[in-house]
């Protein structure tokens, strides 16, 4: 089945239905096209939405689907040839003949009026008129008088006669102007450097840029394949200077220290409670005797505040790294070996497991109880002692209130 597009195009060569093509338009178009609508109305209406065209391509003039790739590299080409011929260094014969004095107009002769700079004809011919030696002089010798002066230097009423004064003018032979010569590169610390004999590079002073000949011609594709297109100028690395110490910054200095001393302070005392309470749960939860003590609303009571110190301690941490730059991180002593085994041997309990104790006031008539381990108590250097008793029943004293039995 042809779609709407071919049956438009067949219909305009005179060998398709109208009828078929309005049939089909008002059956998937009745937004568009009317029941009442005629052949123009319909082919309008589809037309101004896109949905079919013309069919006539303007760059063939043909209802056949042009190739783009050809056409594309035929214009190339003539653009190829558009640009050869514009610079290319042979004159055409219509250019030469139109520079042909007896032909055309002689655009080379700087003594003709037509062919000096305007403004340079100006202020020449005002600079004349304004000249006492000139009061009897006619217009048209003053006009020949000006010519002539620009004939001989174009620049003749800037270095010689500005402002319509003879005799001044803009001039690089004077102190301080023009190029001058190279300096050496002062180093560190700046300043103006060493004078050397070494006259500046051809272009501008500080740029380096040349001015392009007229025959000169830059092409893209050479900048491409010539130069990093694309690339960011490397910059150059500026030694940062030291800045100079002043009280108001020695002062800024030392509250900046003290602020971020109390920081430190206020982490580390976080640490010790949160550490402190966590493990007077995990004390309680690992006995079964005490677990069952506990009351538990308590108990989660703890929990909760545990994590509002854990989230306080977090907030802290952010305002801590934010004025120093870096995380907080827990500065840990290092302990000399001999001290730490000293203090092993210290904090050891007297008792080890499968050792007879019994109670230091029963007066040596009490029960019995068997060790069956110890641990070291928080924030204490005391240890913990697990008994059993000869029922099986255990319990925790410390070891202050237990004797080894006889």
């Amino acid at each position: 089945m042809k779609t709407l597009q071919e049956q438009y195009n067949q219909i305009k060569n005179g060998k398709g239905s109208k009828e078929i093509f309005l049939k089909e338009a008002k059956s998937k178009y009745p937004y568009l096209v009317r029941n009442a609508a005629g052949f123009e109305e319909a082919s309008s209406a589809l037309i101004g939405r896109n949905i079919i065209s013309e069919g006539i391509y303007v760059t063939t003039g043909t209802n056949e689907k042009p190739d783009w790739f050809k056409l594309f590299d035929k214009n190339m080409n003539l653009i190829a040839e558009e640009d050869v011929k514009a610079v290319s260094n042979k004159v055409s014969k219509e250019v030469t003949d139109l520079q042909a004095p007896e032909k055309g107009y002689d655009y080379k002769s700087d003594k003709m009026l037509d062919n000096v700079s305007g403004e340079q004809f100006r202020q020449g011919y005002y600079t004349e008129l304004t000249d006492e030696a000139n009061a009897d002089k006619t217009k048209q010798e003053l006009i020949n008088l000006v010519i002539k002066n620009l004939d001989s230097n174009p620049l003749y009423y800037v270095e010689d006669a500005q402002f319509g004064i003879k005799g001044i003018g803009y001039t690089e032979d004077a102190p301080a102007l023009g190029k001058g010569k190279q300096v050496k590169d002062p180093g560190v610390g700046g300043g103006y450097g060493e004078a050397t004999t070494k006259d500046f590079p051809d272009g501008e002073v500080g740029t380096g840029y040349l001015e392009l000949n007229e025959s000169t011609s830059i092409k893209l594709v050479n900048l491409l394949e010539s130069t990093p297109l694309g690339e960011k100028p490397k910059r150059r690395k500026v030694r940062a200077q030291a800045k100079k110490e002043t009280p108001d910054s020695k002062l800024a200095e030392i509250e900046k220290n003290a602020k971020i001393a109390t920081l430190e302070m206020q982490i580390e005392a976080l640490e010790e409670i949160i550490e402190s309470k966590n493990e007077r749960i995990s004390m309680v939860t690992e006995d079964d005797n005490l677990a069952e003590l506990i009351d538990k609303a308590k108990m989660k009571e703890m929990q909760k505040e545990i994590k509002l110190l854990e989230k306080k301690k977090a907030n802290i941490e952010k305002i801590y790294e934010k004025m120093c730059g870096k995380a907080y991180k827990k500065v840990v002593t290092e302990l000399n070996p001999e001290n730490i085994k000293e203090e092993e041997t210290i904090s050891e309990s007297k008792f080890q497991a499968g050792d007879m104790v019994r109670l230091k006031n029963d007066d040596g008539v009490g029960p019995k109880f068997a060790v069956i381990s110890t641990r070291k108590m928080f924030a204490s250097k005391l240890h913990a002692v697990r008994v059993t008793d000869e029922n099986g029943k255990t319990s925790e004293y410390d070891e202050t209130q237990l004797e080894l039995a006889d």
